[in-house]
């Protein structure tokens, strides 16, 4: 992955980002940790999440790398829950915003 991956936010959301991002990296935590257990549900219901939140934030990659989560935890296929996770963990990590205008 790039050193920075550039997202453009509507700026209607700027107050919103630093809080999000922060919990999704919590989020990303509490699935690695169900991945331990092997406790797919949690793991599937926190990418579901996820997959939704993305798309309504506008970070697109998020979006896809949570709906893969959700399919590598339908055959729990823990390593491959693992490496996206850690993907979707390194993608918030390098995020940059640039707000943009809102469309009103």
């Amino acid at each position: 992955m790039p050193d920075r991956v550039i997202v453009e936010v509507d700026e209607g959301l700027s107050d919103l980002i630093p809080g999000f991002l922060t919990h999704k990296r919590a989020d990303v935590a509490a699935i690695v940790d169900a991945i331990a257990r092997g406790d797919y549900a949690e793991i599937a219901a926190i990418a579901h999440q996820i997959k939704g939140e993305g798309g309504s934030y506008g970070f697109d990659t998020m979006t896809e790398l949570a709906r893969s989560l959700e399919f590598a935890t339908s055959r729990r296929d823990a390593s491959a829950a693992a490496t996206l996770a850690r993907q979707l963990l390194n993608y918030i990590d390098h995020v940059e915003i640039v707000f943009q205008p809102s469309g009103d």
